[in-house]
């Protein structure tokens, strides 16, 4: 049975807070579907807000405080609609809430789990200027302020690894000079990391993604080399208390080692019988394998069992001296339950089929090990086991230098985000983490949809004359807006490149507007007066700074706009009439603007500048053509209102309702404005409809 609610709000910016608060005036429970980690949009990432250059912040955060506090509304973020169909007068959403791997009940929003995470990704609460942890805290002023964890699945490298070796875990935290805690991250699902380190068939570097980038893989397995030489020495595992029941095995090859290894983590007691001269088997001879690296592996495995001399006797005749089980290294001839690895003696253990490399010996033991515990506690195994492919040994194997290690880890795309080394699991005073967690889908019925997705800001790479993303000194107006906010990057206004203040900056409008090539044919309202604020801001950050804006028209039609816009120009800011075509480096740093000169003499001009600001078009969201009948949108994506005078927010869908820049490029007077009024259509419509929660 779907939960019922009268309204439904899809985006949590300032149009949907507004639009949730006065319905909650009225008496209407709404509830907020956000997509991204806190509610607040777009106005919560700007600096001030135009004409009167009030903090932007200091708006928002009250607005998303009372959001938070009032029991009228109710907000679910990391959330997406994935479908709205209509069920008579009310509509019936799918909704799924995606796994954040955080238990929100239980996360108090210290950070402590941001601190341990040695994944850095770019922060999109500073427009990627800076970097955050794969696991964080989206904003300072967050609501609901909890930790989420980004995570795409697994890394290839991870992900494709037969003994279950989180190989991205590794060079993660590598890259921090964690070496010890790297080396216990292999351990946890791996003996023997000295000897795979030379001798490994290295499926993770065949699946790396930089390999299919570039052609050559990160050089995991000369990493795991450099890890183990730095930190073995000193470490001694922690071992849990041997309290199962008593298990023999005979053999003294990685495998039995394997085996006796992890039947030791479960917390068995493990009696290895074997020659200790000979422990290792044929990796005593393998000239890949350094004689210290195969002890310094053995001494951590030895250290949580128990060895005995070599057993000559049945295996059998240790059963009755009170053992649970026995293991048989080797068993020629034996028949044995691929399910079980039983042989046909009760209680007398085997592997299934025999291993060609270490790799696949380690699997069989680790295996092995799974297997006899859930003979021992009474558990069925239903698939019978098969033995990972053995492939050639290709790559890196050299032992590296610190300074080698650092930078080949530093090649590593972190292209599933989380790594999984389960620090922050560790780290987390509250329990918090949960990596369990899974995508929920929900279902709810409500009276009305309020569409309150905003808009989408043009990316000008994909254009290659605005030279965004190629030259550093060219940044975006959302990037400028983050320099220049108190919660900015930043102590000052400085050049990516360098660090340097710039003292001579343009403003490039229309990137992205009035185009019939790229982004949108329409002028996107707000760019002309944000790039003004920007500008004044610009002259108080940076007083003796030269400011230029490249414009086609200026457009400032609200109320106070043209006394803003002569304002800007009486500071000293030059307005320049004329479209930029392209941007050229011109050393140093500094960046040629080529523009069409439209007041003076003609023809194309080319001025330097050190720091150029694009900005970008506002286009329309198109996540929202997914879920919502094609005949409310116009030609360019946004969302009609059918009667834009008379009622605003209807759309030609009864009971569909759309708010703010979902509709089309609005400011936040505007946006407040048509917020409210659209709150009263959806009163109205509820007060016909019937509808009841």
């Amino acid at each position: 049975m779907p939960e019922r609610v009268p309204v439904v709000i899809i985006g949590g910016g300032i149009a949907g807070m507004e639009t949730a608060l006065t319905l909650a005036e009225m008496g209407y429970e709404s509830l907020i579907v956000e997509r991204e980690g806190s509610i607040g949009g777009k106005m919560i990432l700007l600096s001030k807000v135009f004409p009167t250059l009030d903090c932007a912040s200091c708006i928002a955060t009250p607005k998303m405080a009372a959001v938070r506090n009032n029991p009228r509304i109710r907000i679910l973020t990391v959330s997406e609609v994935r479908k709205i169909s209509r069920n008579g007068s009310s509509f019936e959403l799918e909704i799924e809430k995606k796994p954040t791997y955080v238990d929100p009940e239980k996360c108090t929003g210290c950070g402590e789990c941001e601190k341990v995470c040695p994944v850095p990704r770019p922060d999109q609460f500073n427009a990627g200027l800076t970097v955050r942890r794969a696991v964080y805290i989206p904003f300072p002023q967050a609501v609901p302020k909890k930790a989420l964890i980004e995570k795409r699945g697994l890394s290839p490298c991870s992900r494709f690894c037969p003994l279950g070796v989180r190989a991205h875990a590794l060079v993660a935290l590598l890259r921090q000079g964690r070496y010890q805690e790297a080396l216990k991250v292999h351990l946890e699902a791996a003996p023997f990391p000295g000897a795979l380190s030379r001798i490994c068939e290295a499926p993770c570097e065949k699946r790396c993604t930089l390999r299919a980038q570039t052609g050559r893989p990160m050089s995991i397995r000369a990493l795991k080399g450099f890890i183990f030489q730095e930190a073995v020495r000193n470490l001694s595992l922690e071992w849990p208390q041997a309290e199962g029941p008593r298990v023999a095995l005979l053999g003294e090859g990685p495998l039995s080692l394997s085996c006796a290894y992890f039947l030791r983590k479960a917390g068995f007691q493990v009696f290895l019988f074997a020659e200790k001269g000979r422990l290792g088997g044929s990796l005593r001879a393998h000239p890949e394998i350094p004689e210290e690296f195969l002890e310094e592996d053995l001494r951590l495995i030895l250290e949580g069992i128990e060895l005995q001399e070599s057993w000559e006797e049945a295996p059998e005749k240790l059963l009755e001296e009170g053992f649970a089980a026995v293991f048989l290294e080797r068993a020629p001839g034996t028949k044995v339950d691929p399910r079980t690895f039983e042989t046909t003696r009760k209680g007398v253990f085997a592997p299934p089929e025999v291993p060609a490399s270490l790799l696949q010996e380690i699997h069989l033991g680790k295996e092995a090990a799974a297997r006899l515990r859930a003979a021992l506690e009474g558990k069925k195994v239903s698939a019978p086991y098969k033995l990972p492919k053995s492939g050639p040994l290709e790559g890196e194997r050299r032992l590296l230098s610190e300074e080698e290690a650092l930078r080949e880890a530093s090649r590593c795309l972190d292209c599933a985000g989380c790594c999984e080394c389960r620090s922050c699991e560790r780290a987390c005073p509250a329990g918090a983490i949960n990596f369990s967690q899974k995508a929920q889908k929900l279902r709810v019925e409500a009276g009305a949809v309020v569409l309150a997705t905003g808009f989408r800001l043009f990316e000008p790479e994909e254009n290659p004359l605005w030279g965004y993303r190629k030259y550093p000194n060219v940044i975006t107006g959302m990037q400028l807006e983050r320099l220049l906010a108190p919660t900015r990057p930043y102590n000052a206004v400085m050049r990516p490149s360098d660090g340097r203040i710039p003292g001579n900056i343009a403003l490039v409008l229309c990137v992205g507007s009035r185009s019939l090539k790229e982004g949108t044919p329409r002028c996107s309202r707000i760019c002309c007066m944000y790039s003004l604020k920007q500008a004044q801001l610009l002259l108080g950050a940076v007083p003796f700074a030269e400011v230029t804006i490249y414009y086609i028209d200026l457009r400032a039609f609200g109320k106070g706009y043209e006394e803003f816009l002569r304002q800007t120009q009486a500071m000293g800011v030059h307005l320049k009439k004329g479209r930029v075509a392209r941007i050229e480096p011109a050393g140093k740093g500094d960046l040629w603007v080529y523009y069409e000169d439209m007041e003076g003499a003609g023809g194309v001009k080319r001025a330097r500048h050190d720091l150029v600001v694009l900005a970008t078009g506002a286009l329309a969201e198109p996540a929202l053509q997914r879920i919502v009948s094609a005949e409310i949108f116009d030609e360019l994506g946004f969302v009609k209102e059918a009667f834009p005078e008379k009622a605003p927010g209807q759309t030609a869908l009864p009971g569909v309702f759309v708010v703010g820049a979902a509709a089309g490029p609005r400011d936040i007077p505007d946006t407040v404005v048509h917020a409210q009024a659209v709150a009263l259509q959806v009163v109205l419509h509820l007060r016909r409809s019937g509808f009841a929660a």
